[in-house]
């Protein structure tokens, strides 16, 4: 066990420059994630630890190792002074952890063995907190996995694992291009249902207890052209004074439409 007082340890550096620099963990292959509940999610989904700090300040060197050793790492953990933890760690003064990890290559997979799969594609995601919300609500709904196309955010950014409480790591992500993935999904007999504002129908009166993709774009301009012919359009019915929702806050409405649809016609779940 080491231990860290200084906030110009070279270990402390270069974690922070992990945390504030997405070109940094591209380019060596490494993020940062905190918290017990989003660090255990994270390793039982395969990823390697580098690192883990603590502060024995909030939570015991037994008490950590209790919490990890089901997960059998073989990172190095530092207890780091109460001054180094506060600029590692977005929460404070609460039992929690802070790790570096390994990346992953989101490749492009194949629907393997699942039945009835449904997917959400989100085209050039922009906002950390909309792309963890989405990937939080996929979770709850059963969602096969998300695609994302062409995205403006780095999936690893920090406040992407905070906003999706860790299911960043429950979840199935894959990292392609439009064209990609509607080959992807041609490929798989999958329906594709668009989310243009024009021309669309009700997301209620289609079937979706076959294997569907919905696809959702930007907040700023929706989705690309490439889409307009690629299926059918649908529109989640409004009763109030407004015409849209959030883009988050649509998808999840049109993921669980889908896990409601399969639930209540006895249909198997991807």
């Amino acid at each position: 066990m080491k231990h860290i007082s200084s906030l110009q340890n070279p270990t402390v550096k270069e974690t922070l420059q992990l945390l504030e620099k997405s070109r940094q963990r591209k380019s060596k292959g490494l993020f940062v994630a905190e918290g017990l509940n989003e660090l255990k999610m994270c390793m039982k989904a395969g990823y390697r630890f580098r690192t883990v700090f603590f502060c024995e300040d909030d939570i015991t060197t037994d008490e950590l190792h209790a919490w990890f050793h089901p997960m059998k790492t073989e990172a190095a953990f530092y207890a780091v002074s109460p001054e180094v933890m506060n600029k590692l760690a977005y929460r404070s003064g609460v039992k929690n952890a802070v790790a570096v990890v390994e990346s992953k290559k989101l490749e492009v997979k194949s629907p393997g063995n699942k039945e009835n799969p449904f997917y959400l594609i989100a085209e050039s995601v922009e906002k950390p907190g909309n792309l963890g919300a989405l990937l939080r609500s996929a979770d709850a709904s059963g969602t096969t996995a998300v695609i994302l196309c062409d995205p403006a955010v780095d999936i690893y950014n920090p406040n992407v694992i905070r906003s999706s409480v860790g299911c960043v790591f429950s979840v199935p992500v894959m990292v392609m291009t439009p064209q990609e993935t509607l080959a992807f999904l041609q490929k798989n007999s999958i329906a594709v249902f668009t989310t243009f504002m024009e021309k669309s129908v009700s997301i209620w009166q289609q079937d979706l207890t076959k294997p569907a993709a919905v696809v959702v774009g930007t907040e700023s301009s929706g989705l690309s052209d490439f889409w307009k012919t690629a299926g059918t359009n649908v529109n989640i019915p409004m009763f109030g004074m407004v015409d849209s929702l959030n883009v988050s806050a649509a998808a999840s409405l049109m993921m669980f439409e889908m896990a409601r649809q399969r639930s209540s016609k006895g249909a198997s779940r991807g």
